[in-house]
Protein backbone atom coordinates (compact mmCIF):
# COMPACT_ATOMS: atom_id res chain seq x y z
CA UNK A 1 0.00 0.00 0.00
CA UNK A 2 1.72 3.42 -0.93
CA UNK A 3 1.81 6.37 1.29
CA UNK A 4 -1.20 9.42 0.47
CA UNK A 5 -0.89 12.89 -0.70
CA UNK A 6 -3.81 15.05 0.56
CA UNK A 7 -4.55 17.63 -1.67
CA UNK A 8 -6.01 21.03 -0.37
CA UNK A 9 -7.02 24.61 -1.77
CA UNK A 10 -4.91 26.44 0.53
CA UNK A 11 -2.88 26.97 4.39
CA UNK A 12 -5.91 26.78 6.33
CA UNK A 13 -7.56 23.45 4.99
CA UNK A 14 -3.52 22.30 5.05
CA UNK A 15 -3.56 23.18 8.98
CA UNK A 16 -6.66 21.53 9.85
CA UNK A 17 -5.81 18.22 8.59
CA UNK A 18 -2.42 18.14 9.77
CA UNK A 19 -4.51 19.05 12.96
CA UNK A 20 -5.85 15.84 12.34
CA UNK A 21 -3.32 13.95 10.99
CA UNK A 22 -0.05 15.33 11.89
CA UNK A 23 2.03 12.83 9.96
CA UNK A 24 0.31 12.87 6.70
CA UNK A 25 1.87 15.14 3.80
CA UNK A 26 -0.80 17.42 2.67
CA UNK A 27 0.36 19.92 -0.91
CA UNK A 28 -1.34 22.83 -1.46
CA UNK A 29 -2.87 24.00 -4.58
CA UNK A 30 -2.40 28.04 -3.13
CA UNK A 31 -5.85 28.90 -4.78
CA UNK A 32 -7.66 28.00 -8.06
CA UNK A 33 -5.29 28.86 -10.27
CA UNK A 34 -3.50 25.45 -9.97
CA UNK A 35 0.33 26.46 -11.51
CA UNK A 36 2.18 23.80 -13.74
CA UNK A 37 4.65 23.24 -11.18
CA UNK A 38 2.38 21.92 -8.82
CA UNK A 39 0.80 19.76 -11.15
CA UNK A 40 4.17 18.31 -12.01
CA UNK A 41 4.90 17.69 -8.51
CA UNK A 42 2.17 15.65 -8.29
CA UNK A 43 2.04 13.59 -10.83
CA UNK A 44 5.69 13.16 -10.24
CA UNK A 45 4.51 12.19 -6.74
CA UNK A 46 1.48 9.74 -8.26
CA UNK A 47 4.47 7.31 -8.87
CA UNK A 48 5.02 6.58 -5.12
CA UNK A 49 1.76 7.71 -3.88
CA UNK A 50 -2.47 7.56 -3.64
CA UNK A 51 -3.36 11.41 -4.61
CA UNK A 52 -6.03 12.22 -2.58
CA UNK A 53 -7.94 15.39 -3.53
CA UNK A 54 -10.23 16.67 -0.52
CA UNK A 55 -11.05 19.80 -2.19
CA UNK A 56 -13.99 22.54 -1.26
CA UNK A 57 -17.43 21.72 -2.15
CA UNK A 58 -17.86 24.78 -4.41
CA UNK A 59 -16.79 25.78 -7.71
CA UNK A 60 -13.79 26.63 -7.34
CA UNK A 61 -12.72 23.05 -5.68
CA UNK A 62 -14.46 21.39 -8.77
CA UNK A 63 -12.60 23.13 -10.90
CA UNK A 64 -8.95 22.55 -9.10
CA UNK A 65 -10.51 18.72 -9.07
CA UNK A 66 -11.22 18.36 -12.36
CA UNK A 67 -7.61 20.04 -13.52
CA UNK A 68 -5.84 17.55 -11.70
CA UNK A 69 -7.47 14.89 -12.04
CA UNK A 70 -7.44 15.55 -15.86
CA UNK A 71 -3.18 15.95 -15.75
CA UNK A 72 -2.44 13.70 -13.19
CA UNK A 73 -4.71 10.61 -13.95
CA UNK A 74 -5.84 8.02 -11.56
CA UNK A 75 -6.68 9.95 -8.01
CA UNK A 76 -8.76 9.42 -5.79
CA UNK A 77 -11.23 11.90 -4.32
CA UNK A 78 -12.92 12.54 -0.53
CA UNK A 79 -15.66 14.59 -0.48
CA UNK A 80 -17.50 16.80 2.00
CA UNK A 81 -21.24 18.41 1.55
CA UNK A 82 -21.66 22.13 1.77
CA UNK A 83 -23.31 21.67 4.99
CA UNK A 84 -20.71 19.55 6.90
CA UNK A 85 -18.17 22.22 5.31
CA UNK A 86 -20.06 25.72 6.55
CA UNK A 87 -18.24 28.38 8.75
CA UNK A 88 -20.00 28.98 11.89
CA UNK A 89 -21.36 32.29 10.62
CA UNK A 90 -22.87 30.59 7.48
CA UNK A 91 -21.00 33.07 5.02
CA UNK A 92 -18.00 30.54 3.61
CA UNK A 93 -17.29 27.04 2.78
CA UNK A 94 -14.38 25.09 3.23
CA UNK A 95 -12.67 22.17 4.44
CA UNK A 96 -11.18 24.15 7.12
CA UNK A 97 -14.72 24.72 8.44
CA UNK A 98 -15.27 20.93 8.68
CA UNK A 99 -15.80 19.08 12.35
CA UNK A 100 -13.03 16.64 12.84
CA UNK A 101 -15.92 13.40 12.41
CA UNK A 102 -16.92 14.84 9.07
CA UNK A 103 -13.00 14.99 7.76
CA UNK A 104 -12.40 11.23 9.28
CA UNK A 105 -15.58 10.17 7.61
CA UNK A 106 -14.42 11.99 4.23
CA UNK A 107 -10.81 10.46 4.26
CA UNK A 108 -12.42 7.01 5.24
CA UNK A 109 -14.86 6.93 1.93
CA UNK A 110 -12.96 7.25 -0.95
CA UNK A 111 -13.96 7.67 -4.25
CA UNK A 112 -11.40 6.11 -7.08
CA UNK A 113 -11.12 7.79 -10.04
CA UNK A 114 -9.66 5.38 -13.07
CA UNK A 115 -8.16 6.70 -16.07
CA UNK A 116 -10.24 4.21 -18.75
CA UNK A 117 -14.35 4.04 -18.54
CA UNK A 118 -16.17 0.40 -17.63
CA UNK A 119 -19.41 1.92 -16.92
CA UNK A 120 -22.80 0.36 -18.71
CA UNK A 121 -24.15 4.23 -17.66
CA UNK A 122 -24.87 6.13 -20.21
CA UNK A 123 -26.71 10.27 -20.50
CA UNK A 124 -29.61 8.29 -21.91
CA UNK A 125 -29.49 5.91 -18.94
CA UNK A 126 -29.77 9.24 -17.02
CA UNK A 127 -32.54 10.69 -17.79
CA UNK A 128 -34.28 7.13 -18.12
CA UNK A 129 -33.52 6.66 -14.23
CA UNK A 130 -35.32 10.66 -13.94
CA UNK A 131 -31.76 12.39 -12.76
CA UNK A 132 -31.45 14.36 -15.53
CA UNK A 133 -33.79 16.83 -17.24
CA UNK A 134 -37.01 16.24 -15.16
CA UNK A 135 -38.65 18.10 -12.26
CA UNK A 136 -37.38 15.91 -9.05
CA UNK A 137 -33.59 15.15 -11.15
CA UNK A 138 -31.85 17.52 -9.11
CA UNK A 139 -33.52 15.79 -5.79
CA UNK A 140 -32.23 12.31 -7.29
CA UNK A 141 -29.01 13.52 -7.77
CA UNK A 142 -28.20 14.10 -4.71
CA UNK A 143 -29.10 11.26 -3.02
CA UNK A 144 -27.44 9.43 -5.42
CA UNK A 145 -24.49 11.39 -4.89
CA UNK A 146 -24.76 11.19 -0.94
CA UNK A 147 -25.18 7.64 -1.36
CA UNK A 148 -22.45 6.41 -3.68
CA UNK A 149 -20.27 9.38 -1.84
CA UNK A 150 -19.91 11.33 -5.65
CA UNK A 151 -19.60 15.12 -3.95
CA UNK A 152 -21.91 17.90 -5.53
CA UNK A 153 -23.11 16.99 -8.82
CA UNK A 154 -25.24 17.97 -11.68
CA UNK A 155 -25.73 16.62 -14.77
CA UNK A 156 -22.71 16.19 -16.81
CA UNK A 157 -20.44 16.12 -13.39
CA UNK A 158 -22.74 12.70 -12.10
CA UNK A 159 -22.07 11.10 -15.75
CA UNK A 160 -18.24 12.28 -16.03
CA UNK A 161 -18.02 10.60 -12.00
CA UNK A 162 -20.07 7.67 -12.63
CA UNK A 163 -17.86 6.71 -15.60
CA UNK A 164 -14.56 7.42 -13.74
CA UNK A 165 -15.75 5.75 -10.83
CA UNK A 166 -16.67 2.94 -13.07
CA UNK A 167 -19.98 2.55 -11.26
CA UNK A 168 -22.69 0.54 -13.21
CA UNK A 169 -26.18 0.32 -13.55
CA UNK A 170 -27.26 -1.87 -11.41
CA UNK A 171 -25.45 0.26 -8.75
CA UNK A 172 -27.45 3.30 -9.43
CA UNK A 173 -30.95 1.67 -9.57
CA UNK A 174 -30.05 -0.53 -5.97
CA UNK A 175 -29.34 2.92 -4.51
CA UNK A 176 -32.78 4.65 -6.39
CA UNK A 177 -34.88 1.61 -4.94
Amino acid sequence: MKPIAIVVEGIHDLNRIRSIYQDVLVITTNGSAVEVEILEQLKQLSLTHDIILFLDPDHAGERIRRIISKYVGSVKHAFLSKEESISKNLKKVGIEHASKDAIIKALSELSVEYDYKKSDVDFAFLYEMGLVGQNQSQQKRNLLAKSLNLGHVNGKTLLYRIQRFQITRDQIIEVLK
